[in-house]
């Protein structure tokens, strides 16, 4: 079946000016030509509806073409068309775009396509030309509002470009439902850790040693001189300032002060695990810098803390570095880092040796609940938030992609008939 092309004729007022007549034929595509003849004015415009992707399913705008043709609008960019309107004696090239045909524009709507084109390049258009060729597009959009079939017409653009588009909301869907099951999981691991606090909060605290007056003599090593001796360490206090450490002073060859010895509560477990050592006697400010009694390593003063995320690969001799810093100087010597290191392993392997290291971190556990519930609760709601939107979307774009196929044509000759109803 082959679509028949009914031509018309209209007269168009053009306030101020007078009137146009215009042969008007109803297109492929959903598209309506407009050969036009007016004063100052002759030529073709065609109306062609908006199909824009992200859009709304059938188009809400239209594009006025200069010219004849149902190719793609951006086909000619720097090619004349057949027929193209000359207005005050002007060649006028290109389109203009976005009229809303209910809510046409009162005031200069010519988008930067429309131009004079000479030699492959485009010119601005005069003011004189581009008021008369304004005045045409008002009068032939609002003729062309008034046209019966105009959802027919609508419908029919929307079929060319409606798989594409189609194919592109399912493929947003798809992302929007990955995501939203990835987020389904997160739920579920927040709330599961958020029953893992309330079960911590709710065990009984375990015994705790009490500080063992006893000092204890510690081998330390460096990894490439061997042992540097030994130094005396002695209990100062026991899950006392900060829940779960211990406080050693230490005193040996170039090396004394305090360390608190704990387990690494930065890490996400309910549990702590892994070792945290502050240089100093620590308060219950977790994260200070400068602490009381910090220690003194080849006459330097340290500050700081190291921690490490497991204490299962912590020998006499590894690591091999810990970042030592002293107080607005940034890094210790290499000396002193190479000391401070060899200081700091003996501790944190005495430390975990502990009869009672499952108690201290039950207690620093314990004490840490209600920041990680904190924590917790508020990423919970973002995202049980962010949940909602990535399912709303997914929605969204599937019942998107439904009506647009169902505006695909399932084979050229309903394209015909869809184009031949419009018409």
């Amino acid at each position: 079946m082959t679509v028949r092309h009914l031509t018309e004729r209209v007269e168009l007022p053009l306030p101020g000016i007078g009137s146009a007549s215009a042969r008007v034929t109803v297109l492929e595509r959903g598209r309506v030509r407009y050969v036009v003849r007016a004063p100052h004015v002759h030529g073709t415009f065609v109306v062609v509806p908006e199909h824009i992707a992200n859009g709304p399913i059938l188009p809400a705008t239209v594009a006025v073409q200069f010219g004849d043709g149902i190719e793609p609008l951006g086909s000619f960019y720097r090619e004349h068309r057949p027929d193209e309107p000359v207005v005050h004696g002007v060649r006028v090239h290109g389109w203009t775009g976005h009229l809303h045909p209910d809510d046409l524009p009162t005031g200069w709507f010519l988008g930067r396509y429309a131009a004079g084109l000479r030699n492959g390049i485009h010119h601005e258009l005069t003011r004189g030309t581009r008021r008369r060729t304004e005045a045409v597009i008002l009068a032939i959009v609002t003729h062309w509002r008034s046209l019966p079939d105009r959802r027919a017409r609508m419908k029919t653009a929307a079929g060319e470009q409606a798989a594409e588009y189609a194919e592109h909301e399912g493929n947003c869907a798809t992302a929007a439902e990955a995501q939203a099951v990835e987020l389904e999981q997160e739920r579920r691991a927040v709330r599961q850790r958020l029953c893992a606090l309330a079960g911590i909060l709710r065990r009984r605290p375990r015994p705790v040693q009490a500080p063992d007056p006893e000092p204890v003599q510690l081998q330390i090593e460096d990894p490439r001189r061997g042992p540097l001796g030994q130094i005396t360490v002695r209990e100062v206090a026991v899950n006392a300032e900060v829940a779960g450490s211990v406080v050693y002073e230490v005193a040996g060859a170039r090396v004394s002060g305090r360390f608190t010895v704990g387990s690494n509560r930065l890490r996400p477990e309910p549990i702590p695990q892994g070792i945290w050592v502050a240089y100093g006697h620590a308060s219950g400010a977790y994260f200070e810098d400068e602490r009381e009694h910090a220690p003194v390593v080849n006459g330097v003063r340290l500050c700081g803390q190291w921690d490490r995320d497991t204490s299962e690969d912590i020998t006499l001799t590894a690591p091999d570095t810990i970042g030592a810093r002293v107080p607005s100087r940034g890094s210790a010597p290499h000396a002193t880092e190479l000391r401070t290191a060899a200081v700091v392993r003996a501790l944190a392997l005495h430390f975990l040796r502990r009869p009672d290291l499952a108690a201290l971190r039950l207690a620093a556990a314990q004490a840490n609940v209600p920041y990680l519930r904190g924590e917790a609760r508020r990423r919970l709601g973002e995202v049980k938030q962010q949940l909602a939107i990535e399912q709303h979307n997914a929605h969204r774009h599937r019942a998107r992609e439904r009506e647009l196929r169902a505006l695909v044509p399932s084979d050229p000759r309903e394209r015909e008939d869809r184009t031949a109803a419009a018409a």
